[in-house]
């Protein structure tokens, strides 16, 4: 299928109303100056933001909540009531879903407890979404950036990687990719997204107060494309539910801008007229398929079935397949992590 409008925006993003440092009105300004055109607000255990959910000048603001008990966060979208963050995982995800609402699990494979942060590791990865998954919709943040840039933090290098702060970023753990790629295996689709974490800490530092980091730094870095057939609807509620839809069936892209742009890219599977492309279902039945990428610039790709490398190339690859696997694009730039899409999904032919 053709997705002619993508639509370029970030999640997981704090402000006042929990321990982020900038008003609603502050982080829009910055969102509009990063040139997203929209975004997912989660303050913690609260939804004191609901209303500014809307179009602001060209911004959709959506805004869901994460629940934070001492590990094992969790976004929350599309509920307009917060859920507790005392019950136990398996019931606060149960309850998200009982309710009409779906989630994506957040920064999953935290390690790390230092001066800057705290370890909130997701404890139990055989809990992966609603007991009742059938037809459900789940994400993983595969890659939190000020998680992963403080996970890399210590005393020795905090400075430097303060003003440089590539310095400290290494991309989505192998453990969390390992895990995605499992669950789309076993057929338990799940979404993955690129998740800023913003919340413009303010520490002390021996000149002074410092910022760490911006908003407006942040919305560009980490930045999820979204791929829809139409344009988003003025009306916010039509927008917010066509984000939900894009995001919750996997079409999407996300990068860091940080090491370069994607606006658009290629990653499709062809046969014929047939086309198939992110968050698609092809078969093999009808022959062997051509998949074909190109993101326009000069990064290292890879080419995964069902977590494996199966071809390499840089800026453009053309691999025909004539096995059902989850088809998923990595790019790289300069070795760093720089660009993951979500799977394309190619079956066997039957029998």
């Amino acid at each position: 299928m053709a997705y002619s409008f993508i639509y370029p925006g970030a999640i997981h993003i704090h402000t006042t109303y929990s321990d982020g440092t900038g008003t609603f009105p502050e982080v829009i300004a910055a969102a509009r100056a990063a040139g997203l055109r929209w975004i997912i607000v989660t303050d913690h255990d609260t939804l004191a933001g609901l209303p500014y959910a809307g179009w602001h000048d060209g911004l959709l603001v959506i805004v869901g909540h994460e629940i934070t008990p001492p590990r094992n966060h969790l976004l929350v979208l599309n509920l307009n009531e917060v859920i507790s963050n005392r019950l136990a995982p398996q019931a606060f995800i149960d309850e998200v879903y009982a309710r009409g609402g779906f989630a994506i699990i957040a920064h999953p494979d935290e390690r790390v407890r230092n001066d800057f942060k705290d370890c909130y590791r997701w404890d139990d990865w055989t809990v992966d979404g609603p007991g009742e998954r059938a037809g459900q919709p789940v994400g993983l943040e595969l890659w939190n950036l000020m998680s992963d840039w403080g996970e890399n933090l210590t005393r020795g290098n905090r400075y430097a990687h303060y003003f440089v702060p590539s310095l400290g970023l290494s991309g989505p753990t192998p453990a969390t990719l390992a895990w995605w790629d499992r669950l789309n295996m076993l057929g338990r689709r799940t979404f993955g997204i690129g998740g800023v974490d913003a919340h413009a800490f303010k520490h002390r530092a021996p000149w002074g107060e410092i910022e760490v980091f911006p908003y407006r730094w942040l919305f560009g870095t980490l930045t999820n494309y979204l791929l829809l057939e139409r344009p988003l609807s003025d009306d916010p509620v039509l927008a917010t539910s066509q984000i939900y839809a894009a995001l919750a069936a996997g079409r999407s892209y996300f990068v860091n801008r940080l090491d370069g742009v994607a606006p658009s890219i290629v990653f499709t599977a062809r046969r014929g007229n047939e086309v198939y492309t992110i968050g698609d279902t092809a078969s093999i039945t009808g022959g062997p398929l051509l998949i074909e990428a190109d993101v326009g610039s000069n990064a290292y790709l890879r080419l995964l079935a069902d977590g494996e490398v199966l071809t390499s190339g840089v800026r453009r690859l053309r691999q025909s397949i004539d096995a059902g696997a989850v088809y998923r694009l990595e790019g790289y730039v300069g070795g760093k992590s720089w660009l993951f899409t979500n799977p394309l999904f190619v079956e066997d032919a039957p029998g």
